[in-house]
């Protein structure tokens, strides 16, 4: 409802001169001008300016409230500061707020107007902005406002950067240095890194160059016992396997933008032509956290297809000002991160071992998670912008990442099953890249059912109903055996057996409880959160912690909870549970036909020949 304030203040004037629009459109067709700098970087101010043409009405420019890949509400406007506005020659103009994100400037007179303001950048995540003495980083959808009515126009920005500071970024350079975008919509999918220590390496694919930027927070490059050329070679199989996948790049150039950082964090964001990465800068140092880092580079760049391109109709186009409410996030977010394993095993970067066991991790991951009996993949999509992804009660949320990548996973053992291989997710994928990204439009709510039911030849709806729609527990044990393979639970004898049913967090030197799952020992005895557990049966969890106290116990035990609340002490009494000793794990099953092996080799193999790294040494 935000740009209806805008919109009716300014109803009668477009009524009015409704009849002179033909001759003020060749007015309109402008090219905007944006200008970034900043005065003192240790202020952390940049300083926006935008101009745009103007017939003589007021002019209204506008900050996203949001921005794609992060469907929650961020409201950018509250960084900006400041706010002006003038014309050519400098002389001030009437600006003011018309709501909370929208600025209206009376030209009086002037053929064109810039407004200006400065705009607070002090985070550092892959999807935010920061300006700092050696570095600066943005987003342009946080700071870089469009101007009404001509979204589609032209764009041409500007950066005040000292002069030995190389950019790295997927916008392309126009006349006189600067950076050009056909529309709003490519100038804000661009994010961009200027320093002046950036590592920039190069490789070319399919005659498609791409570009590997590092900058490293504090000190430098540390590649551990990883190489240059093996690295590289790596990125490269990704990128041959998902273009090959899906018959080709859809880019002329490809940008990894990665900063790396000195604390434990992992953050990344997807783009047309490029993909933005926050992480700890640990990364090469070991090899969990190199196939971490090759994770999370195949997750994004498979977002290249699904989510930039394939994209629910909901967001088809973007409309930055309020939500776009689809039930699809499970498949933009979740089968992407279906795929990002499964392409890394594609191409040997995983072992199939391995592969199997980053496949138990996801469903130990759903299976630790209460709101899975509650909330669906679907409306987990659709409650982000409310929920912040898993703000609020833990146990009402899932993960649409986590139950997507499952359901992706089952969708595709139940087509193969269905076709006896002949067909399978990758197909579904590229029907709806032909049905709806090649005829310019999105994907409508009951698109992916449609078009799986067609790969597939077979009625989804069932399925659709279960495990998207509703809460019912995933089949693994029957869609996994498709390939041969089986999931079950095994002792994990690194863990208690007994268990309270709660969670806790150290702050300081207390146990702070920060969930209590439904039906647990915990919540029968009383516990809340925000209580302090300070010891069970007198044994205080000090620095040891929780699971080192419930050793000492076994399952249908009666304990004695001492918990802490607003500083007073009290005892609750709890009778232990069990179970916490188990975890999933996949595995073959021990004499797999030959169905089952030729569909386990099919669904492994590469998208052409084998895809082949350099394993990063």
């Amino acid at each position: 409802m935000r740009r209806m304030i805008a919109s009716l203040a300014w109803l009668a004037v477009l009524a009015c001169t409704a009849g002179s629009a033909t001759a003020q459109e060749p007015a309109m067709r402008d090219t905007i001008r944006y200008r970034l700098s900043w005065k003192n970087p240790a202020s952390q101010l940049y300083t926006v300016e935008v101009t745009a043409a103007t017939s003589g009405e007021p002019v209204v420019f506008s900050l996203p409230a949001w921005r794609p890949g992060r469907y929650i509400l961020q409201n950018y406007a509250a960084n900006v500061q400041a706010v002006r506005a003038f014309d050519a020659e400098g002389r001030p103009l009437r600006v003011e707020w018309v709501d909370l994100d929208s600025w209206r400037v009376d030209p009086d007179g002037a053929s064109e107007v810039t407004l200006a303001y400065e705009w607070t950048a002090s985070t550092l995540d892959a999807g935010s902005s920061l300006l700092l003495p050696d570095v600066a980083y943005f987003n342009p959808v946080n700071l870089l406002p469009w101007v009404e009515g001509r979204m589609d126009r032209p764009a041409r920005l500007t950066l005040g950067l000292p002069d030995d500071w190389p950019v790295a970024t997927q916008l392309q350079r126009g006349p006189g240095g600067d950076f050009v975008a056909a529309d709003y919509h490519d100038l804000v999918d661009a994010p961009t890194i200027a320093a002046p220590d950036l590592v920039r390496w190069d490789f070319h694919h399919d005659d498609v160059p791409y570009h590997v930027v590092f900058r490293v927070v504090s000190g430098e490059l540390d590649l551990g016992d990883y190489t240059q050329e093996g690295i590289l070679a790596d990125i490269e199989a990704i990128a041959r396997e998902q273009t090959a996948m899906f018959g080709g790049a859809p880019y002329d150039e490809y940008w990894f933008l990665y900063q790396l950082v000195p604390h434990p964090f992992g953050h990344a964001v997807e783009h047309a032509a490029s993909s933005s990465y926050v992480l700890h800068d640990v990364v090469f140092q070991s090899e969990r956290g190199y196939h971490g880092f090759l994770g999370i580079t195949a997750h994004e760049l498979f977002h290249v297809w699904n989510v930039k391109r394939i994209r629910p109709a909901a967001l088809w186009p973007y409309d930055y000002s309020e939500p776009q409410l689809t039930r699809l996030h499970w498949f933009t977010e979740g089968v992407t991160s279906y795929y990002d394993n499964l392409t890394l095993a594609r191409t040997g970067l995983l072992t199939e071992e391995e592969y199997y066991a980053a496949l138990a991790g996801n469903i130990q991951s759903l299976d630790d998670s209460p709101g899975r009996h509650v909330t669906s993949a679907s409306l987990a999509s659709l409650t982000s912008w409310h929920s912040g992804y898993g703000a609020g009660n833990p146990n009402q949320s899932i993960s649409f990442y986590t139950k997507g990548a499952l359901i992706g996973l089952l969708l595709d053992l139940t087509i193969r099953d269905a076709t006896d291989g002949a067909r399978s997710l990758d197909d579904v994928m590229r029907g709806l890249w032909e049905r709806y990204y090649l005829e310019d439009r999105g994907v409508p709510e009951d698109g992916v059912q449609q078009m799986a039911e067609e790969v597939s030849g077979r009625p989804l709806a069932d399925f659709f109903a279960a495990y998207v729609h509703g809460t019912e527990e995933l089949p693994y044990e029957e869609s996994l055996a498709v390939v041969g393979l089986t999931a079950r639970q095994v002792a994990d004898t690194s863990r208690p057996a007994a268990t309270l049913g709660l969670t806790v967090r150290r702050q300081g030197d207390d146990w702070t409880v920060t969930n209590v799952l439904p039906a647990s020992p915990a919540l029968a005895a009383g516990v809340l959160r925000g209580d302090v557990l300070v010891a069970v049966d007198g044994s205080a969890l000090e620095e040891t912690g929780l699971p080192a106290v419930l050793a000492e116990h076994e399952p249908d035990e009666e304990v004695t909870v001492t918990i802490r609340r607003h500083g007073e002490i009290s005892d609750l009494t709890a009778t232990l549970a069990g179970g916490r000793d188990l975890r999933w794990e996949v595995v073959p099953v021990e004499s797999p036909d030959e169905r089952q092996l030729r569909h386990r080799q099919s669904w492994l193999a590469a998208s052409t020949g084998r895809a082949g790294g350099g394993g990063g040494r």
